[in-house]
């Protein structure tokens, strides 16, 4: 008797050839896919934490998402062009119109957002309002 007769070992580390995973098929078949929930809940665990935040000169707790849409606001009215720019954009998404239905076109919004940092600046040198 040769060793290659013998059958393969099966013990601690070395199940037996028939139960082994097969070459070319899924371990998971009928599963979903590794991660794709675990991420997506992990995301809005995290933005639906209460975080501390002074709003108004109170201390209040408000959800992530609040809070970073509070000082994405403040940003804009500081005027980071950015941030106007997510806080629109979003804005649109949010109120479920194309860009077709918008009542203002890219020109025009361009134009107003110029005119309000103008202003801005104007003030902010010492300037009187217009």
């Amino acid at each position: 008797m040769s060793r290659e007769d013998d059958p393969p070992a099966v013990g601690h580390k070395k199940p037996p050839l028939h139960t082994r995973f097969q070459k070319g098929r899924s371990g998971n078949p009928s599963g979903r896919r590794k991660g794709e929930q675990a991420k997506q809940d992990y995301r809005e665990m995290v933005l639906s934490r209460l975080v501390p935040m002074t709003i108004g000169g109170k201390r209040v707790k408000v959800t992530a998402r609040e809070a970073l849409y509070q000082k994405l606001l403040a940003m804009s009215f500081d005027g980071n062009l950015n941030a106007m720019k997510l806080l629109l954009k979003d804005d649109s998404l949010n109120d479920n119109k194309t860009d077709a239905e918008s009542s203002l076109s890219d020109a025009e919004e361009e134009a107003l957002i110029t005119r309000f940092l103008a202003r801005q600046l104007k003030n902010a040198k010492g300037g009187g309002d217009d």
